[in-house]
């Protein structure tokens, strides 16, 4: 009588230890395992129809000869698109959504690296700024590049991120100086590339490779209204901005100065 529970004692946990196996099998479907394509994101930066340096004269359409010395901005909520309701997100190694565009190094042009899962994408899409509850978090603890309390990307008299920063001078700067930075949880601007509605899928994401996608960046459209008039920045008002009517007006001319140019699996 011993043996015959014993053997069905032990039956029974072979029985219940193959269904825990068939469970465990579950968890993790196998197409989840997708795996990752690269994406090099490119800003190529010019001036109207040359490249753009710093410490370099160049005319505005209005005429205004002047140099840049500094340009940088925040990139965030990288994300490719295969219709408009879903998108995939693109990362770092470190899980980073968040990016710092820096054109010091003029002439290189500036390059993001991220990862997206595998895909063949309509649309790219990113804001310009930084989201709110970044952007009034506390610096001193953030982990790069938001890490910037003493730096020029943050006013730590507004409690905020400058989400755009352009400085320089010239011969018909006022003052021999401008300094032009808009920020505020207002002034946050997306960009879309491509075309959800379309048939096309202009981005093609591989697993295990790259695909290099190429934006220009034109800083003369930066002084072209939207009417069709000239910022200038010969004026006090208009060449140090930090706020106000000036920085709406530089958010909406900002939204013209990029471009796609490419978008290619390159290894």
């Amino acid at each position: 009588m011993y043996t015959n529970v014993t053997r069905f004692a032990f039956g029974l946990f072979l029985v219940l230890l193959l269904g825990a196996c068939k469970k465990d099998e579950k968890i993790v479907p196998a197409a989840a395992d997708q795996g990752f394509g690269r994406v090099e994101l490119v800003f190529m930066p010019v001036a109207g129809s040359k490249d753009l340096l710093m410490d370099t004269l160049y005319t505005s359409d209005a005429g205004e000869q002047f140099r840049l010395t500094k340009l940088k901005f925040f990139v965030s909520s990288i994300g490719l698109a295969s219709g408009n309701s879903f998108e995939e997100p693109g990362k770092d190694n470190s899980g980073n959504n968040i990016f710092l565009v820096d054109f010091t190094s003029l002439p290189n042009s500036e390059k993001l690296q991220f990862n997206v899962r595998p895909g063949n994408y309509k649309g790219l899409r990113f804001n310009l700024g930084l989201p709110r509850e970044v952007n009034h978090a506390d610096p001193t603890i953030a982990q790069p590049p938001l890490n910037l309390a003493q730096t020029d990307m943050y006013w730590s008299w507004n409690s905020g991120y400058i989400f755009f920063l352009a400085e320089g001078n010239g011969p018909d700067v006022y003052a021999n100086k401008f300094h032009l930075a808009v920020g505020d949880d207002k002034r946050i601007m997306p960009f879309s590339f491509g075309n959800v509605l379309s048939s096309q899928t202009p981005f093609i994401i591989e697993k295990d490779k790259k695909t290099r996608i190429v934006l220009k960046f034109d800083f003369q459209k930066l002084l072209v209204n939207g009417n069709g008039s000239y910022y200038s920045l010969a004026s006090q008002v208009s060449s140090n901005v930090h706020g106000g009517y000036y920085a709406d007006l530089l958010r909406a001319n900002i939204s013209n100065t990029l471009e796609l140019v490419s978008s290619e699996v390159i290894d």
